[in-house]
């Protein structure tokens, strides 16, 4: 009697922990729907918009977990309350990071099961939104840094309460696995998250990424391109010599109306291949050497062959390919389907 009614507890503190974001996801689907029949032409999505969308469920989860905790455990010892709902607002915090890797594998395992299926039911959806809805609120670099350390704070400090009360019954206990889970799913996803180019080059062709991220900006630009985040564009300026490629981002570029709006132009750099570094250029840019060529010619033949359901070669915003003057290397872009772009460097020999 007593494992059952321990059981019937750990079944309740785990759907208040993780199930409020998909409650949450679907009425607000219901929300949105009944707000459209009674208002056709107003776009309430689009003016929420999808960090306004995210922020919503992230502020009501954490919000409704607490609420529930603190109700479920409201009679017992004090020390042991707040523990439960501490750990309440720690796992939320950390649910972006946490549900997004097994969600997406769900998510593919479906479309993979039932491929021919064009929409899937009502309380699937939310299941299939979160990961897009936690990629897309990480895809900014500040909102990353504040999200990430204010779990990973809790749910350490979460996680050293419950050790120093327990000591050695730490290991029986269940919110323990729970907090460790939320724990490392914070400082692994920096590591699952590493950025790679949408391409890749064939056998014997050497590939360079011009301006490759570090560690935080590259699982940044790996949620971007997950949420089809597109931030700043490439435009390959010319060549300075054989080994220095020169070359500005614009950033914050729209449509508007159909028609493309490029954003802010940022001073140009350098890009050197023999020391594969980043620095500014003030040299003449009129000086440059802009040879170009068609990327189905001079781009394309040097790819790997793309696999299946793979993403192909897609041109940036600037398609011009740009040969070195020495005919050894060729400078394009490319980009993730409505995501961010790369700058890379294929040699031609």
């Amino acid at each position: 009697m007593k494992r059952h009614t321990t059981l019937k507890r750990w079944l309740i503190v785990l759907a208040i922990l993780f199930a409020p974001p998909f409650l949450v996801v679907g009425a607000m689907q219901v929300l949105f729907w009944l707000l459209y029949r009674l208002f056709h032409s107003a776009p309430f999505l689009a003016w929420l918009g999808i960090e306004g969308y995210t922020v919503t469920v992230l502020g009501a989860h954490v919000l409704i977990s607490t609420g529930l905790m603190g109700l479920m455990v409201r009679r017992w010892r004090r020390v042991e309350r707040w523990q439960f709902v501490l750990t309440a607002v720690a796992v939320p915090l950390a649910m972006p990071f946490l549900a997004f890797w097994p969600l997406s594998l769900l998510t593919r395992l479906s479309h993979r099961l039932f491929p021919y299926i064009s929409s899937t039911p009502w309380w699937f959806f939310g299941v299939e939104m979160y990961p897009f809805l936690s990629t897309s609120f990480l895809s900014e670099a500040t909102r990353y840094v504040i999200v990430s350390l204010a779990a990973l704070i809790l749910t350490l400090a979460a996680l050293t309460w419950l050790a120093a009360q327990e000591r050695r019954q730490v290991w029986r206990r269940g919110r323990f696995y729970v907090l460790l889970a939320a724990c490392t799913s914070v400082l692994a996803f920096p590591l699952l998250m590493r950025y790679q180019p949408v391409i890749k080059a064939a056998p014997g062709v050497e590939l360079r990424l011009v301006d490759e991220p570090g560690l935080l900006e590259g699982v940044v630009k790996s949620c971007q391109a997950a949420a089809e985040v597109r931030e700043c564009q490439y435009e390959p300026l010319g060549w300075a010599d054989a080994q220095t490629l020169v070359y500005r981002q614009w950033c914050g570029g729209r449509y508007e109306m159909g028609v493309w709006h490029p954003g802010d132009s940022q001073p140009p750099q350098a890009y050197h291949l023999d020391t594969d570094e980043v620095s500014p250029f003030d040299g003449d840019l009129d000086a440059l050497t802009h040879e170009t060529c068609a990327p189905s010619v001079c781009v394309l033949p040097a790819l790997a062959k793309r696999e299946p359901f793979e993403q192909g070669y897609y041109p940036g915003q600037y398609e011009d390919a740009l040969f070195s003057p020495d005919g050894r290397w060729v400078a394009f872009t490319t980009k993730h389907i409505y995501g961010p772009e790369d700058l890379l460097v294929i040699s031609s020999e």
